[in-house]
């Protein structure tokens, strides 16, 4: 069976669109990683007045984000080096000032420890939401990301008992789920 890859795979655009993301909006990509496949979107979609963070434990990861905004002439794109599980794991994005972030492909990484719930909650501004992209359970390739993959319905649960209303499942693909969540 042939995956496919890039947009071909995932769309950015059209899932950052089916999110809500508008221009002037703050945008973070947890766990961005070095190709920014979400944050270089959404630094056009959000536009010159808006802002977007691109936060990952690697320092290569962000360096190469860095890279590929500087050569876009991408200027609205801040990264942040953080691990999502301590206290001051999003240090550098204030509290309450982002309107949406998002997992992508890494959404096992919620149910890990309750410090990633707790950091994600602390900079999304009330009302603002939670974007989750994952692989479908039945793909093949969801095989080989489970640390990092987890059931649609788990993470339903646990961020229902966090103070996230869900507001949709929808179709991020033609292999991954997708799940908009609310701050209450």
């Amino acid at each position: 069976m042939a995956i496919p890859s890039g947009r071909a795979l995932l769309d950015p655009a059209k899932i950052l669109k089916e999110a809500g993301l508008t221009a002037g909006q703050v945008y973070a990509d947890f766990g961005c990683g070095t190709l920014g496949h979400f944050v270089l979107p959404a630094s056009e979609v959000v536009g010159p007045e808006g802002r977007v963070f691109a936060l990952d434990i690697l320092q290569s990861a962000l360096v190469s984000v860095r890279e590929r905004a500087r050569a876009a002439r991408i200027l609205n794109l801040e990264t942040v080096w953080g691990d999502l599980k301590h206290k001051q794991g999003t240090r550098g994005i204030a509290d309450a000032s982002v309107d949406l972030v998002s997992f992508v492909n890494l959404t096992g990484l919620l149910l890990k420890d309750a410090m990633v719930i707790a950091n994600t909650r602390r900079v999304l501004k009330t009302g603002g939401r939670l974007l989750l992209v994952d692989w479908r359970p039945e793909i093949e390739m969801s095989k080989f990301m489970t640390a990092y993959t987890t059931d649609s319905e788990l993470l339903k649960t646990a961020l229902e008992k966090n103070g996230f209303n869900l507001i949709k499942f929808f179709s991020a693909g033609p292999n991954h789920f997708g799940l908009l969540f609310q701050k209450t």
